[in-house]
């Protein structure tokens, strides 16, 4: 018998931590470089990370939420789902890091002072959280001055005890566009206090941030991109070392050409040909195992990642994704789409269409809503998830669309 641990030390799925985040020291000194500024009282932009789904934003907002926590800071993480407003996210996102205070700031958060709206944050027997303070009225009242005056006596005792607040907010493009305004009005208002937004997205956040408030163009946008050989590499092979276990390089070279430096794919095919191993009791991962982990994970993708985004879509909004393969196919020798899919001009698929830009466009502005698709510069499209226009292009030839 070999010494194989038992536990499979890779991570494949939505918001999953690896247990070896690599390629992102460059971000994490961004932030820890965030922090020094803020605690040496002076202003710091925002930052915001976008990139496409699996890239690891998720996780490294998770490990923001860790470091700025060790240094004694106010930090919580929110993930935005639909008809969430910012004040919500807010409350989640202090009273969760409020369990964590101590000394001062612990008891200045529980003199019962701090209130947001109708709800007032409390310390309990079970720990902080937001309790109804008055009677809530059906008037419309503006959510603005509340939001500003409850961060602003947040601020003033995190600044009292030497700390900074950081609100760590996902999938921000998921607000209406009056909340996002909302929430970057607010941080415009509290310029002079510790409190900072980290915050990820989409590709197309940027530009849907700036049509809500042109303040969020001095915002700091950051992309997060597939991983580099070398550091695809790191993310395969550490989590094995740190276990003991080893990998062949030609099996490490195979997984990282097919994976093309994607996070998701690394781990998702990481984990299957660990699993391969594991069942042939092998003492180390081979060529041979990532060959045989391409199956199951191409049936998980099909299955899972990529069949839950193409049959949400609505039948026109189907046929223009159908368009957009199409044109790829037809730009391609040998008919094949790999990984990394080229990107295609808005305009051809229109013209695949038969039918004006104009009338396509509202159509396409769905499609990039639902996270399919973005639109990297004017006039051109690509999809969001690599391999998604190959999956398209496959259930197309066997009948399934």
């Amino acid at each position: 018998m070999s010494e194989l641990p038992r536990t499979n030390p890779y991570t494949p799925g939505a918001g999953t931590r690896p247990s070896v985040l690599a390629g992102r020291a460059t971000q994490i000194a961004l932030i820890q470089s965030l922090a020094d500024q803020v605690e040496a009282g002076k202003q710091a932009n925002p930052i915001i990370f976008t990139g496409l789904r699996g890239m690891g934003k998720t996780s490294l907002l998770y490990q923001a939420r860790d470091l700025l926590r060790a240094r004694g800071w106010l930090a919580g993480y929110y993930e935005v789902r639909r008809d969430v407003e910012p004040g919500t996210a807010i409350q989640t996102i202090v009273a969760d890091s409020a369990q964590l205070s101590t000394g001062g700031l612990r008891r200045a958060l529980a003199t019962g002072a701090h209130s947001i709206g109708n709800f007032r944050l409390a310390l309990g027997p079970t720990g902080f959280s937001f309790a109804v303070a008055t009677k809530i009225s059906d008037a419309a009242v503006d959510p603005f001055p509340e939001l500003v005056a409850f961060l602003s006596r947040l601020g003033t005792d995190a600044r009292a005890n030497g700390v900074g607040v950081a609100l760590l907010i996902d999938e921000l493009q998921i607000f209406l566009k009056r909340d996002l305004a909302l929430l970057v009005q607010a941080l415009s208002a509290l310029k002079e206090q510790p409190i900072v937004l980290i915050g990820a997205g989409l590709p197309y956040l940027a530009s849907e941030m700036a049509k809500a408030n042109t303040y969020a163009e001095r915002f700091r946008y950051e992309e997060i991109a597939s991983l580099n050989d070398g550091d695809a590499r790191e993310a395969v092979e550490s989590p094995a070392f740190n276990q003991g276990f080893f990998w062949d390089q030609d099996a490490v070279a195979d997984l990282v050409a097919e994976s093309s430096g994607y996070p998701y794919f690394l781990q998702l095919y990481a984990s299957e040909a660990w699993v391969a191993a594991a069942a042939a009791d092998a003492p180390t991962i081979t060529a041979e195992h990532v060959r045989l982990a391409g199956n199951p994970v191409r049936k998980q993708l099909d299955a899972g990642l990529y069949a839950a985004r193409y049959d949400r879509l609505s039948d026109r909004e189907r046929e223009y994704v159908d368009a957009m393969v199409q044109v790829l196919v037809s730009e391609r020798e040998g008919g094949t789409i790999g990984v990394n899919a080229a990107r295609v001009s808005s305009g051809k698929v229109a013209g695949l269409l038969g039918k004006p830009l104009n009338v396509v466009g509202p159509i396409r502005d769905r499609v990039i809503k639902k996270g399919i698709i973005y639109a990297p510069q004017y006039g051109v499209l690509e999809f969001s998830v690599p391999g998604f226009a190959d999956y398209v292009a496959r259930r197309s030839a066997s009948g399934d669309i």
